[in-house]
């Protein structure tokens, strides 16, 4: 992940090589949908890569410098609690259910209900059983089962406007590849490849502004929030790294 001080080189570099503008093209490309708009699916921060992070992050720099606090207390809070609070939503998601970065909202939540989730929920419970044995023998950490046991719900909702073409899906494993191909930009193919850079948004602010020292310490405010119902020294991570200035 790409630490606070290059931040905003990177994010000159993509300008200069028209990074955005493709990104912005491909974006145009997925097809358009509708729905009802519960927000179910958006209270999980969904996977984004670089390129997307730095598009959103400029965004909220030059639209809404003054939500940068509120957006960072929420990720801050949703790195340290994803796993052991079922009531962590994604801190880009307001009280009115309505996603304060829609305009540059990354690619999967663009095209969420489009592709068939096939096997994939089998697939996140065995990671999530893995990760519950992790803690527990390496930290002593019980996840609870509400947790690990969940599944976001597959929506019926989401409804095709205007696709021309005939395969959306095949259009969408297409759009993938050239998403793939602008992250190369900032890490070699075989990385991307591998999705290492492959992570919800709330996960790159994070790994950006909060040290690595604190990071260090999430094992122990999650056993901290289990045993009180709240962290102090979360608290005071939050307090501090709000402050953040870009």
């Amino acid at each position: 992940m790409l630490p606070l001080v290059k931040i905003h080189q990177a994010v000159s570099q993509a300008e200069d090589n028209g990074l955005f503008r493709k990104l912005t093209s491909l974006y145009d490309k997925i097809p358009q949908t509708e729905c009802q708009r519960c927000a179910t699916c958006c209270t999980v921060p969904w996977p984004a890569y670089i390129v997307e992070f730095l598009h959103a992050f400029r965004y909220i720099n030059k639209n809404m410098p003054e939500k940068w606090p509120d957006f960072i207390a929420g990720a801050v809070r949703y790195y340290f609690l994803e796993l052991v609070d079922i009531n962590q939503r994604c801190p880009f998601l307001d009280e009115n259910n309505n996603c304060s970065i829609y305009e540059v909202r990354p690619f999967t939540c663009r095209i969420y209900g489009l592709f068939s989730r096939g096997d994939e929920g089998d697939v996140a419970r065995r990671n999530m059983e893995r990760l519950a044995e992790k803690y527990r023998a390496e930290h002593g950490i019980e996840l609870p089962r509400e947790i690990v046991e969940f599944k976001l719900p597959r929506c019926s909702r989401v409804r095709v406007t205007n696709s021309r073409h005939k395969k959306p899906q095949e259009l969408l494993h297409l759009l993938t590849a050239d998403l793939g191909q602008l992250e190369s930009f900032f890490v070699p193919a075989p990385v991307v490849d591998s999705q290492y850079t492959f992570v919800p948004y709330v996960n790159h602010l994070v790994m950006s502004i909060v040290t690595e020292g604190a990071r260090y310490r999430r094992p122990r405010v999650m056993k901290e929030f289990l045993e009180k119902g709240h962290s102090e020294l979360l608290e005071s991570y939050v307090e501090k790294f709000k402050r953040t200035s870009f």
